[in-house]
């Protein structure tokens, strides 16, 4: 293999163009030297979704659980990535690839794909992670998957996480199961919530849309933009809360 085809295999990569990134790999390219400025191939097409080219550079020998040392966007494990933003078929092929469902980004520090997937909501790919044995329970710090899909209002992951054995019980430093914490957002209203998390006035830029759910709940996405017009930050969260306290009640310990 020869890295001075690298340059041409990242750019064909960020082009999304399968059929030159499989010419290169023919010609001998890496599938895991990174580009200039420290991006994995395989990182960089995880977290775009490209699922084809996810599969020939595993293919090609790539390893799943390298972590991508590039500049802010394209640093960290590619599973995380894909579970970050519910990529499933890219998750599908890491796993069959051997990737590690437990593996931690920042050197083993920070989020687990489960707790990306979780805090997300993304529950397809929880599914994925949990049928693959992740631990349902591993979280970061005292925070675990269960509390983040809780806190978020996302029924059909916390519905993932029992099935595979979540524990209900645990608690954070202040003492919250995942009951409290859906039980401290039941009822609110969640654009509103949204605006005060995003720290933006009632008449600030937003755009708002809500999105049915096939469990009867609502997305609910707020984009804000600056005063130029320009994007500034998004900020979502599911209308399940309710109907979260009531599942964690039933799945209560006697």
């Amino acid at each position: 293999m020869t890295e001075a085809l690298t340059p041409q295999l990242i750019s064909a990569i960020y082009a999304d163009e399968a059929d030159k990134v499989e010419a290169l790999l023919r010609q001998g390219a890496s599938p895991s030297a990174p580009g200039a400025d420290g991006e994995t191939p395989l990182y960089l097409a995880a977290v775009s979704g490209q699922s084809d080219i996810v599969r020939l550079l595993l293919e090609a020998g790539a390893s799943p659980d390298t972590e991508s040392r590039g500049q802010p966007g394209s640093e960290g494990l590619p599973l995380c990535a894909a579970a970050c933003w519910g990529h499933e078929e890219v998750v599908r092929a890491l796993l069959a690839h051997g990737a590690d469902p437990d593996l931690r980004e920042d050197d083993g520090t920070t989020y687990t794909p489960l707790m990306w997937a979780a805090s997300n909501g993304h529950h397809r790919t929880a599914q994925l992670l949990l049928e693959g044995q992740a631990d349902p329970d591993a979280g970061h710090r005292d925070r675990t998957p269960l509390m983040a899909a809780a806190e978020r209002g996302s029924i059909a992951v916390v519905r993932a996480l029992l099935r595979h054995g979540a524990t209900p019980q645990l608690t954070d430093a202040q003492g919250r199961t995942a009951w409290h914490m859906a039980r401290e957002e039941s009822g609110k209203d969640i654009e509103r919530e949204l605006r005060r998390k995003a720290g933006v006035a009632s008449d600030a830029r937003c755009e708002v849309r809500r999105s049915p759910r096939p469990e009867g709940t609502e997305l609910v996405e707020l984009t804000v933009r600056a005063p130029d017009g320009t994007h500034a930050g998004e900020y979502h969260q599911e209308t399940g809360h309710a109907a979260i306290v009531a599942l964690l009640e039933e799945n209560a310990p006697d």
